[in-house]
Parts: C-alpha cells; structure tokens; sequence
C-alpha cells in the first residue's frame, strides 16, 4: 500500500523533522510505503506523482502513479486550495479534513452536553461586550479559527476601568483604549467571548486537560495522549507554544483532585470521545484526530473549551504516527466488499435511530452488516459512504463500502435535492423504487375499487370539481369531509355540515358560518385549485366520543409476501378536534388489546382478524397496481359504531413505527436480503 504524506508546499520542509521520521518508521512496521509530495508533484496531465521517497539516509524522486490514500497534513482552507490538489481528492481518498470554527463547535453540542459547556457567544461590538462583561466577571476573547494560543486575551472591570490582559502582560484601560482595542480585533478576525474561568494549580498556575484522540485501524475513536497543560506564572492561557509546561494529567488531577482523580479522568476520556461522535454527526466526512481541551472547576465539574483538529504533537510523535497510519490504511480500504451482505438504511429522520437499532441486530441475526447514512453522507467518486454503524450499543461514525441493498426511509426519489443520492447509488437496488411523496388518495381509492371484496371499504367520495356535485354529495350522504387528494398529516381537512340557514366548515379549532354563496365561492375556488376529493364523515370514536383512527403497519418479508405487523390506534384527546392525525391534535397512541378491549368486547380476536385480512388483501392489491416496487404500507381505518371498517388513506411514503422497531425489523432485513 502506498501512502502520499501530501503538504501545499513541500512537507520536507513544513512538517517537524521527528513527525517526518515516525511517518516513515510507522509506515515500515505496517508494511505500508510512506513517500511525500507537495502540490507542484501532481501531474494530472500523467495521472501520476512525483514522489519523494526515503532511501538509506537519502531522498529520492520517483513517478508513482496515484497513491492508494494521502495523508494530508495540517489542510489548508478550502479557498487556498490549488486546482491539482481538488483533482487529486476526486480520486484518491484524503485522511484530513477542516471544521468549524469554536462557535459553531460549541452549537453542535449543545443542548446534549449542555452541563459541560461555557456561556459562548460571537463578539459582535463594543455595547454586546460590556453587556456580557456585566454579567460575567472576566471575560476571555479569542479568535474563532485560532489555534495555539495566539491573540487571546481577557477583560476585567474594576471600578470604571479596564484591566486587559494577554499571556503574563496586564495593561490598564480607560473606555476609549477598550473601545480601540476591540475594535481592532474585530477588524482582524472573528472572535468568540466567553467567562474566564481559569483553572488553577496549587501554585497559582493556569492548568488545563489536552485529550489527543485519534481513529484507529478500525475506524474508532483511540486515546492517544492525555496530558495536563499549565501556563507560565500570571499568563492566562496553558499552550505550549506560548511557554507553557506539560505533566502528565493523572498526576496532576490527584494533586488538584485527590479523591475524584480517576473519576475526573476516565470520565474527562469518555466525554472527549462521546463530543468527538457529536461533533462529527454534521460532517459528510470522518474527523481523523481531535485535540479536546477541558477545565476542571474547583466543585469537580469538567468544562468543554474547545477543539482542534491537526493539535500539536510535539512530545508524542510516535504514538501520534502509529493511529496516523493505520488510519490512513483504513481509509484506503474503506470502498472494498465486504465479506458479508451489507444494508444501508438510508435516511434523515433522528427518529429512525430506533429502528436502525433494531435492524442492526435483525442484520447480525441474518449474518449480515448494516449501517445508516443520511444523504449527504455519499461519496460516489471514491465509492464509500460515511454511515453508522453500531457498536456496544452506540452509533457510530464510520467509512462503509456501497451496500448490497438500500432500505429507503427517506422516500425522496424524484426530488431534485436528493436526486445525487439515487443517481450514485443508482446500480444498488432499494427496498422502494416509487417516486417519494404522498400518493394521491383519489388514485388509491379508485384502485380498491377494482376489487369486489374491498369496495365495500371504500368511503363513498368524489372529486371536487363543480358546486352543484359537493352540494348534491352532501345532501346524500350529510355530514363530509373535504380534503387535498395529495397530502399528510391532515393538512387542509375541512369538515362540512348542512344547517338551516347555510353551511357550518369546521377547519380544526375554527367553525365558519357560510350562506349558501359564500359556500358556493368557498367550493369554487377549491375546484379551480383541483387534487381536492369530498368524502363522507365517517364517525370513528370511543364511546366516550374520542375520534380514533387505527394504522394497519404492513412490510414485505423474506419471501416477498406482505406480512401483518400492527393495528396501532391514534385517538384525539378532543372530541370536537375530528381528525385525529392533524398536526395541530393533541392525540394519543394506545396499544389495540387495550383499544379492543374497551370498544370491542368479546369481538377482540375477531375484529383484528378481519383488520388484518382486509389489510393483507388491502396491500396485495396496492402492490399488484403500482409497478414500482414498494416494501412497506400503512393503511389507515377508522371502525364506526356498527362495527363497519372504513379505509381513510394508503400511505406508503413516511410510514413511522414507533413501539414497533423490531416487528418491522425482523421482516424487513430478511426480504432487503432477498433483493440482492
């Protein structure tokens, strides 16, 4: 395996002469070959590199062609980048990549890591500071992209002056000096503000926690140096780089901490590691190496200050190359089959999390692999996808080969902003083919009423179209719905009503008198806007008045056959609030043993009998109409006060499965395996 160790400018010459030294060693015990260029040896034209390689106590240069993986150190922002290094990233994987500045570090781990987090906000102008200097008693400012220490400094009020200070220095200010002062570093750069809350050792030093994480050969984050860093006397900052010293951070944390100090440090570990996982979440790509610095305050609470990526090594190269390598082999690697079927779940919804859990351990089951990626997670040039992947009961970040088959929750096929995802992943086969969206209900009804068995189902409707039909449907059939034929989430939901004297719209919490005219217009327009249907209201309630309807949960098994998970009742908490799944309800979820038992007694077996085969021969019928390929469907009913069953909608686009992850599951994984 050849590994490009790559700098804009010569790295030979940029990078530490030890770091150079334990790459190149690194690189011989794993049996990689490490060699180094800069950006005036990419030949695009050749399609090949002008390598420098180590031989004996002597560099030589060769063409080699493209190497398996570059290890890019120290990257420069994306601006500064020339044209041959993006040519060489759409073909061969890089191990580094920038993040965020501090700020919005600090937003991605709010609010889960709230406890551990200092007040942050951006330095906006003089008035802002104050503001927050009244509250805070000193205030720290530093750049948002700095890094080692540099052009940090404090602010202290007393009395109606200003003490402001940067490393061991002091200096007193009047208003005037702060305002200048500031204003100067707002010119320079974008700066963050903060309390300073310094930790201090016995001896009045300032001390903080470097946690150096690296991922190893599997991908996983690794501790690679933990180690405490104290400031010159009166300096108010700990790095290295401006004079200060390193100890070892459990001896230091016993001194500071006796008691708590192995508390203190394993959870100071464990906290760097779980922010790492958070931090990473919103990138496209894996993080290689984080410097996460942490305070300690003197009632034993750890305080996040921040993190770096590419952090100095100075004093532990060797361990610092080792993971840098085997990393970089990991990397190089991460596009190849793997020896076991592999299924992806793609996408975009955090409340998939459970389900995904539930489908790893239906894959494993199944000796299978499974992760989940969110759309922007595709690398299609270098065909590997950033997913997760759980391990120990977390997810976790990791580089994933191209999966066998996709298990499509994000349903967005045909959407224009997802339409890179199914193009690059246009030769896998998905457990959905059909266009995502919601399916017109008009289309849905007009297709079970082919079937002899199941017309008897159907809602009598028709299509909006002209006022003289709505008014003689209404007159049929009373009291009916008026809805968007295409839609969810009961959005747009009219319920209309025939009084004495006009016409009673209910539209959720608000009821509108109309005149016969008024009607009239309020049916026109919706006619010229068309994809509208009226239906007869169907009274699905409790017999305390509770609307309810049931969703009937359907998904393809192992050999292609529809296989019953469900009947899950939603009820509204408000008799007068009629559709249940409008967004706007406050409604409930209840299991159907308790439903049935209430609503249904001694019929409890055999009202769900006949739910479950009218829903089977429900989907079989769906899916004999629909040439696309669909997996899933979940057909909501509502039961009047006969005992008839009503069907309202087939959905087959955001089907949810709360309470029902390994149901679905254990269905699901086994027929995704079945489309390889």
């Amino acid at each position: 395996m050849f590994i490009g160790v790559y700098r804009k400018n010569d790295p030979l010459n940029t990078l530490p002469e030890e770091r150079i030294s334990e790459l190149i060693s690194e690189g011989m015990k794993q049996g990689a070959n490490v060699f180094f260029f800069d950006a005036g040896s990419i030949d695009m034209e050749q399609e090949l590199l002008h390598g420098t390689f180590p031989e004996g106590n002597a560099w030589v240069q060769r063409k080699v062609p493209l190497p398996d993986v570059v290890l890019n150190e120290a990257p420069e922002p994306v601006n500064n980048r020339p044209e041959c290094e993006n040519w060489l990233r759409r073909r061969v994987p890089f191990t580094t990549y920038l993040i965020h500045g501090k700020y919005d570090i600090q937003k991605k781990l709010d609010p889960l890591f709230k406890d551990h987090l200092i007040p942050t906000e951006r330095l906006q102008d003089l008035n802002q500071f104050l503001a927050f200097l009244d509250v805070h008693e000193e205030v720290l400012v530093k750049p948002d992209q700095g890094r080692r220490g540099n052009s940090i400094f404090t602010v202290k009020k007393i009395d109606d002056r200003y003490v402001w200070r940067q490393q061991n220095e002091a200096i007193w200010l009047d208003y005037s000096g702060l305002q200048e002062l500031l204003q100067e570093g707002l010119a320079q750069n974008s700066s963050i503000i903060q309390p300073y809350l310094p930790c201090l050792t016995e001896m009045g030093e300032v001390v903080d926690f470097r946690i150096h994480i690296q991922r190893d050969g599997t991908g996983r984050w690794a501790l690679t140096k933990m180690y405490a860093r104290t400031g010159i006397t009166d300096s108010i900052i700990s790095n290295i780089s401006k004079g200060g010293g390193m100890e070892d951070a459990a001896n230091m944390l016993y001194r500071l901490f006796p008691v708590q100090a192995d508390q203190l440090r394993i959870e100071m570990e464990r906290l760097a590691i779980r922010m790492a996982e958070t931090i990473n979440r919103s990138y496209s790509f894996l993080i290689d190496e984080l410097g996460m610095d942490f305070i300690v305050t003197p009632t034993g609470q750890i305080l996040f200050l921040e993190a770096n990526i590419s952090p100095q090594t100075r004093f532990h190269e060797q361990a610092r190359a080792a993971r840098a390598i085997e990393y970089a082999q990991y990397v190089a690697k991460a596009g190849q089959i793997a020896p076991h079927p592999v299924i992806a779940m793609l996408t975009n919804d955090h409340c998939d999390k459970q389900l995904a859990t539930a489908c790893a351990y239906s894959a494993k089951w199944s000796d299978a692999v499974f992760y989940y990626f969110a759309p922007h997670d595709v690398h299609a040039e270098l065909r590997y996808i950033k997913g997760y992947v759980l391990e120990d009961g977390e997810w976790e970040a990791r580089y994933c080969p191209f999966p066998d088959v996709v298990y499509d929750r994000l349903k967005a096929r045909g959407n224009a902003n997802y339409s890179y995802v199914y193009e690059a992943l246009r030769h896998v086969p998905f457990t959905d083919e059909r266009n995502g969206g919601s399916f017109s209900k008009k289309k849905s009804y007009e297709m079970l009423e082919d079937n002899a068995k199941l017309v008897s189902h159907i809602i009598p409707y028709a299509a909006v179209e002209s006022v003289q039909e709505i008014l003689a449907f209404i007159d049929t059939y009373g009291t009916s719905i008026i809805k968007p034929s295409i839609g969810s989430f009961g959005n747009g939901i009219i319920v209309v009503q025939r009084e004495q004297e006009g016409f009673a719209v209910k539209a959720h919490e608000h009821v509108h008198m109309m005149n016969d005219e008024e009607f009239g217009q309020l049916i026109s327009m919706l006619a010229t806007k068309k994809g509208f249907i009226i239906q007869k209201f169907i009274r699905s309630e409790t017999r305390n008045g509770l609307p309810f309807h049931i969703r009937l949960h359907l998904v393809r098994n192992g050999s292609g056959k529809w296989s019953f998970i469900s009947a899950f009742p939603f009820l509204s908490t408000q008799s007068e609030h009629k559709v249940v799944n409008h967004a706007d309800s406050l409604r409930a979820f209840t299991t159907w043993d308790w439903l049935s038992r209430h609503e249904f007694p001694q019929k409890e077996e055999v009202m769900l009998t006949r739910l479950e085969q009218m829903a089977t021969m429900t989907a079989n019928h769906i899916a004999d109409h629909v040439k696309e390929r669909i997996c899933e469907l979940g057909i909501d009913v509502g039961i009047d006060s006969s005992g008839e069953i009503w069907i309202f909608e087939v959905n087959m686009n955001k089907i949810g499965s709360t309470h029902r992850e390994f149901e679905v599951a254990q269905h699901m994984i086994p027929f995704a395996l079945s489309l390889r």
